[in-house]
């Protein structure tokens, strides 16, 4: 298919004397194609004159993976690179890099596979033996080290990872694999990240994204993201505006980092946009963020999502998100006035310390919901914890699926009458939980996965211990395979945070400069 025809700004760029990039987005084009952070390092390739980059998504079926500009296959390009945000997509990499006829193992092709993306930030270790450089940070603050590096030594694989290998951002496993990486952030941030490249053919459809905050710092347990952008960071509402001056009138806009934003500077620049008769969007929004003020900017809106996680008060102070009910149902009487039409809730099973009386009260608080018969459609969805790295939660356990699937069904019986409920597969959850807490045995299940072989058969082929991965010791000193990335957080604060939840106590709130707590901050003052 030519989904060049369904798009606007794109690059389409002359092959001759460039260097020529394939930017891999392991996943569907849809998705690809609203994921703002690949489209910016997409976007941001483009303005070096020398450089040509072209986008390749992961095919429907097993067809030849090519580029979206100009259907060339991935043996054609000098360098290939890849952006992962999510762990699911580790397997789909070595699966296009099979399909593409290109050894996955990295010790055994000529081809140059770098990647990035904040899944990596996570634990990389799974993907060790397939990716040759992994590069650690936030494109705005290595961009220049970076091309630079690319520019000069493109043309030799050992030069280049030699090369690369010196940023303290980057771990090429086959040099050295006991490096220790710390991750690179940039501060202050500059001018937001906006994607122009528009798609009819993508959940966001024709939709300009852009980010005016980046991180969080609410201090939800579970939160990878929550943790690993720390400290949060906003853009001057200087910048904001510029940026939105250069959207065209009428135009879809998605609205990114809303959460830790400055809301005073964000609304009133976004009403500019409203002005200008554009659509604003916004993909999830923070309970206490939301008030009378915010409203008017969802006046083209038809639906959002919000995530109470629980109806359990217990379990509240565990996630650390201690969001009263009657706080939820004050936001959605006031959605409601505003014209919203459809609201999705989002919870989560399986958290630490859950026993029958939490489900029972998420059923209540659900049920609650429903009674006051808002004139909203509320769907319901749950998915099941997955303990991420660089979180408090990396020492938590991942339940069995068994329990998991009662659980499922428990909730499934209390809300029998209500048929707007999504559940995810436990057995899902717990793929993920491998792939993101795994180490280099993991790499053996990758490249199982990527072959088709289904989940259950390939871990009984390998003899994975799965306890290994999914009961971590609760010990401050255990150590993880992720453990030789830095983040900026310190494990000790992880560990207090951790210990805090299991003692039902609310955690400390990110003030930047103004704590010393995790020592994200004092990352940045060394700079």
């Amino acid at each position: 298919m030519n989904l060049l025809k369904f798009e606007k700004n794109y690059f389409k760029k002359k092959w001759t004397n460039r260097i020529s990039v394939a930017l891999v987005f392991p996943n569907y084009y849809e998705l690809a194609m609203s994921n703002l952070g690949y489209l910016y390092v997409y976007q941001r390739l483009n303005t070096f004159s020398h450089i040509v980059c072209e986008r390749v998504c992961l095919p429907k079926g097993n067809e030849l993976p090519v580029s979206v500009e100009s259907n060339r296959p991935l043996k054609d390009f000098d360098v290939i690179l890849t952006s992962i945000s999510f762990e699911l997509d580790y397997p789909n990499l070595v699966k296009m890099l099979n399909l593409s006829g290109i050894n996955p193992l990295a010790k055994e092709r000529d081809e140059i596979v770098i990647a990035g993306g904040i899944a990596l930030w996570l634990n990389p270790k799974p993907l060790y033996k397939f990716v040759d450089a992994f590069v650690l940070a936030e494109w705005e603050a290595i961009e220049e080290d970076f091309i630079k590096t690319l520019s000069n030594y493109f043309y030799s694989k050992e030069l280049l990872l030699s090369k690369l290998n010196e940023y303290p951002y980057v771990w090429c496993p086959q040099l050295e694999y006991e490096k220790k990486v710390k991750v690179e952030k940039k501060y202050p941030l500059e001018t937001p990240p906006l994607s122009y490249v528009l798609s009819e053919k993508t959940e966001f459809k024709n939709t300009y994204l852009v980010e005016v905050a980046r991180g969080c710092g609410m201090g939800c347990r579970f939160c990878a993201a929550g943790y690993v952008y720390r400290p949060p960071r906003r853009y001057s509402k200087a910048k904001i505006s510029e940026v939105f001056n250069t959207i065209p009138p009428g135009s879809k806009v998605g609205i990114i980092g809303f959460e830790f934003a400055n809301k005073t500077e964000v609304i009133s620049t976004c009403k500019k946009l409203l002005e200008k008769d554009c659509k604003l969007g916004f993909s999830s929004l923070r309970l206490d963020t939301v008030d009378p003020d915010f409203f008017e900017l969802l006046k083209h809106t038809k639906s959002i999502a919000i995530a109470p996680e629980t109806g359990s008060e217990k379990l509240k102070k565990v996630l650390n998100k201690d969001i009263s009910e009657e706080k939820v149902l004050e936001v959605l009487k006031l959605l409601k006035e505003f014209g919203l039409k459809s609201v999705k809730l989002y919870f989560i099973l399986g958290l630490p310390l859950e026993e029958k009386e939490d489900l029972e009260a998420t059923i209540r608080f659900v049920k609650s919901l429903l009674s006051f018969k808002l004139g909203i459609k509320l769907a319901f969805s749950f998915s099941f914890l997955v303990p991420k790295p660089h979180t408090p939660f990396q020492w938590a356990k991942f339940l069995d699926v068994k329990e998991l699937e009662e659980k499922k069904k428990f909730v499934l019986k209390g809300l029998k009458h209500d048929k707007n409920l999504r559940f995810e597969n436990p057995k899902d959850a717990l793929l993920q939980t491998l792939l993101i807490r795994g180490d280099e045995k993991i790499a053996e299940l990758v490249l199982l996965l990527a072959k088709g072989i289904k989940l259950k058969r390939a871990l009984r082929e390998l003899n994975i211990p799965l306890k290994k991965y999914l009961s971590p010791e609760e010990d401050p000193e255990f150590e993880f395979p992720w453990d030789f990335i830095n983040t900026w957080v310190s494990k000790e604060f992880l560990w207090k945070e951790w210990q805090r939840a299991k003692d039902l106590k609310l955690g400390i709130r990110c003030k930047p400069f103004e704590c010393k707590a995790c020592s994200a901050c004092s990352q940045i003052l060394v700079l």
